[in-house]
């Protein structure tokens, strides 16, 4: 099992919160959560918003940390803009179980080869 870790800043100070198990049930319950954002309009499916989202996977990805008093909010509020991406590695590639790119998988900005 691989440690979900988060690193926040809580009232000023920082926090580490760390979670090691993570039921199957989570993955199921992620998926559901999101498809329920998208909404149909007759024969159109209205995507939800990008704030919307993010709100959502905070709020999923807090909920993760069993018996720790941790919030989306909390973690909206803590989290680096530089490490926003966290929220997102932890649902991909911990939750969901896809495999994180290796560096070679990667594709290479375009704007660094100029």
């Amino acid at each position: 099992m691989t440690e979900i870790r988060l690193d926040l800043m809580v009232e000023g100070k920082k926090r580490t919160y760390t979670q090691d198990f993570v039921p199957y049930r989570k993955a199921l319950d992620y998926s559901e959560g999101e498809a329920k954002l998208w909404k149909k309009q007759g024969n159109k499916t209205i995507e939800p918003s990008a704030i919307d989202l993010a709100k959502y996977r905070a709020e999923f990805v807090a909920g993760l940390f069993e018996g720790q008093d941790l919030t989306g909010d909390m973690i909206i509020d803590g989290i680096d803009s530089e490490n926003k991406d966290v929220i997102m590695d932890i649902v991909l590639y911990r939750v969901l179980g896809y495999e994180k790119p290796t560096e070679d998988e990667v594709e290479a900005d375009p704007k660094e080869e100029i």
